[in-house]
C-alpha cells in the first residue's frame, strides 16, 4: 500500500478529516489531498508527526512490513473494483501492475488482482481485450509456485479457466495435479474436459458420481441436524429435516425404503404406535427398493451392481430382530396392533 493510501486509511480510521489533519500538521488540506491521491508525497521531516498523530509505526506508515493484512488486500481490490468502474481499462491496468511491483512477495493479492483484471476483460467490452492476456497469465504463473496449497489451487483454477477458453484443454487438464484426487471440483474440471473433447461417456460417469456421492453427504449433514434437533427435544423442527431427507432421496430417486425409514426413530421418539406400525409395514413392504438408484437414469452410466437376495433378507432379519428386541419397542410390543403386525410379517408373538 502507497504511503498516500496508508494516510488515508488510518486517517479515517481516526475519523479525522483531512482539513483537521492538516491544521494539526501545519499543512494546507490541499497538500493532504495531494498525499493521499498519490500526486505528491509529504517531506521527510513530517513523517514522523504523521505517524505519531495516526497512531501507527513509522514502518507502518511506510508500508515496510513484509506481509499485507487481508484488510489490506480488500482495501486494494475494492479500489480496483472502483477505478475499473470510472476509469480507462488501460489506465487501471497500468495502476494495477505498479502495486504489484510494489508488493512482489504477495501472491495472494497478485492473484487476486489478476483475477479481477481477467474477469473484467472478459466481461465488459475493452479495447483490444487479448492484448493483456499474456501479463495475467503470467501473473497466474508467479502464484502458482507459493508455498500455500491453497494459493497455488487458486492460481491452477485460474490457468484451468485461462486454457480452457482458449481451447488449449490438454494443457488445462495439467492443472488438475494441483486439486486432491477427492475434491468434486476436481471431478467437474475432469468432466468439463472430457466433455469438450467429446468424451461423452466418461463426463456422464463423473457427474453421476458427483451427483450420486451429493445426495449421500447432504443425506448425512440432514440426519445429523435431526440428531441434534432431537436433543434439543425439538421435535418440529427435527421432522422438518426428516421432511427434507424424504424429499432428496425422491428428488434422486433413492427408492421408497430410503424416503420413509428415517421417520421410523421419530415416530419411536414420540411413543406414536399407530405411526411407528404404519411406517414398520411400509419399510417392511419396500425393503426391495433400497437400489432403486441402480435403475435409474440419473445413474446410468455407473454400473452399480445389484447386491442380490441374500442382502435384502439379512435387512428384513436385521429389522424383525430390531422390533422383537429393542428395549425401546417394549411398551408397543404390550398393544394387540404390534401384534397383529407381526403375525403379518409372518412373527408369532405373545400378548
Amino acid at each position: 500500500m502507497q504511503i498516500g493510501s496508508v494516510i488515508r486509511t488510518y486517517r479515517k480510521k481516526k475519523n479525522m478529516t483531512q482539513e483537521e489533519m492538516a491544521n494539526r500538521l501545519g499543512v494546507t488540506a490541499p497538500a493532504v489531498n495531494k498525499w493521499e491521491n498519490g500526486v505528491s508525497q509529504p517531506d521527510i521531516g513530517l513523517l514522523a508527526p504523521i505517524a505519531r498523530l495516526l497512531g501507527i509505526s513509522l514502518d507502518e506508515l511506510l508500508s515496510f512490513h513484509e506481509e499485507l493484512s487481508t484488510d489490506e488486500i480488500n482495501h486494494i481490490i475494492k479500489e480496483l473494483d472502483a477505478k475499473l468502474e470510472t476509469e480507462e481499462y488501460a489506465e487501471v491496468f497500468r495502476w494495477a501492475e505498479s502495486i504489484l511491483h510494489e508488493y512482489p512477495n504477495c501472491n495472494q493479492l497478485i492473484w487476486q488482482v489478476a483475477l479481477v483484471l481477467d474477469v473484467r476483460r472478459l466481461t465488459k467490452k475493452v479495447e483490444n481485450a487479448q492484448q493483456y492476456a499474456d501479463t495475467i497469465n503470467h501473473y497466474y504463473q508467479m502464484v502458482l509456485e507459493d508455498d500455500d496449497p491453497q494459493i497455488k489451487k487458486n492460481a491452477a483454477d485460474s490457468l484451468f479457466g485461462f486454457y480452457v477458453r482458449k481451447g488449449e484443454y490438454d494443457k488445462a487438464e495439467t492443472y488438475l495435479q494441483y486439486f486432491s484426487q477427492d475434491d468434486p471440483i476436481r471431478k467437474l474440471k475432469q468432466a468439463e474436459i472430457y466433455k469438450h473433447k467429446g468424451m461423452e461417456e466418461d463426463a456422464c460417469k463423473l457427474y453421476e458420481q458427483l451427483l450420486f456421492s451429493g445426495y449421500q453427504i447432504l443425506n448425512q449433514v440432514l440426519s445429523v441436524f435431526y440428531l441434534f434437533s432431537m436433543e434439543k427435544k425439538d421435535y418440529a423442527r427435527a421432522k422438518a429435516y426428516l421432511d427434507k431427507q424424504s424429499e432428496m432421496a425422491r428428488t434422486f430417486e433413492m427408492g421408497r425404503y430410503n424416503e420413509v425409514s428415517g421417520y421410523l426413530d421419530f415416530a419411536v421418539s414420540q411413543k406414536n404406535v399407530e405411526e411407528t406400525i404404519q411406517i414398520i409395514k411400509e419399510i417392511m413392504s419396500h425393503i426391495g427398493t433400497i437400489e432403486d438408484y441402480a435403475k435409474s437414469f440419473l445413474y446410468e452410466h455407473l454400473g452399480h451392481k445389484q447386491l442380490g437376495e441374500s442382502f435384502y433378507i439379512k435387512i428384513k432379519n436385521n429389522i424383525l430382530d430390531c422390533l422383537q428386541n429393542d428395549e425401546g419397542l417394549a411398551d408397543m410390543r404390550e398393544c394387540d396392533e404390534w401384534a397383529r403386525m407381526m403375525k403379518e410379517l409372518g412373527v408369532e408373538t405373545t400378548v
